[in-house]
């Protein structure tokens, strides 16, 4: 059975970053579509603090089988074939390592390139980690490597907007997710794994 919790934070009211958490005036919407096994909650109109509610979502976790947090690499500067990341991209990375402080990652995987592995590499840092690369367009050799290497663990992937979606499919067993658009750099997964094809995932923006 697959499980996946789809959550669009919407920051409808003005807050600072990694903020306290704000009510609006207007109650959250929550649109719940079911199809057969799978609950997908599509849009929550609120603002949240996603470091608490990233926290809250981990630490809920059972620590039966392998967890898998995964990440498009940050904004770029655009230029080349190999760009570096941005100043926004720099920003993200940094908020992604925030985001992880209290999570007990086991690893941290890069594809080969400069974008990728800016991104990881505060979270990499912050954890006393290396930051291993992996090939990014053999998703089924990654899936088998980390569940046998991390039976019980938490790990950082980091990829693009094909090569995540790609590895999401491999892990919930079926053709779900579609690749990542251009422009959206603020997707964060998490994915709890017993088994190929036995997945629970949760879709959060950061």
């Amino acid at each position: 059975m697959k499980f996946i919790l789809n959550i669009t934070l919407a920051f409808l009211c003005t807050t600072a970053m990694l903020g306290p958490l704000t009510a609006c005036e207007k109650d959250p919407e929550v649109i719940i579509e079911t199809k057969i096994d799978t609950l997908i909650v599509i849009d929550t109109l609120t603002v949240i603090d996603t470091l608490t509610l990233t926290d809250t979502i981990l630490q809920t976790l059972p620590d039966t089988a392998t967890t898998f947090i995964l990440v498009r690499h940050a904004e770029t500067t655009g230029s080349g074939s190999n760009p570096n990341l941005g100043i926004d991209g720099q920003a993200r990375a940094t908020r992604l390592s925030q985001m992880l402080d209290k999570v007990n990652l086991n690893a941290v995987y890069s594809s080969n390139y400069k974008r990728t592995m800016q991104t990881a590499q505060p979270t990499a840092t912050a954890k006393g980690l290396s930051v291993t690369i992996y090939d990014p367009t053999d998703p089924g050799n990654i899936a088998t490597q980390v569940l046998h290497s991390y039976p019980l663990g938490a790990i950082l992937i980091v990829g693009h907007s094909n090569t995540i979606p790609d590895l999401l499919n491999v892990l919930v067993g079926s053709n779900t997710f579609p690749d990542i658009a251009e422009n959206e750099y603020d997707n964060l997964f998490i994915v709890h794994v017993s088994a190929i094809g036995e997945a629970s995932v949760t879709h959060l923006k950061y």
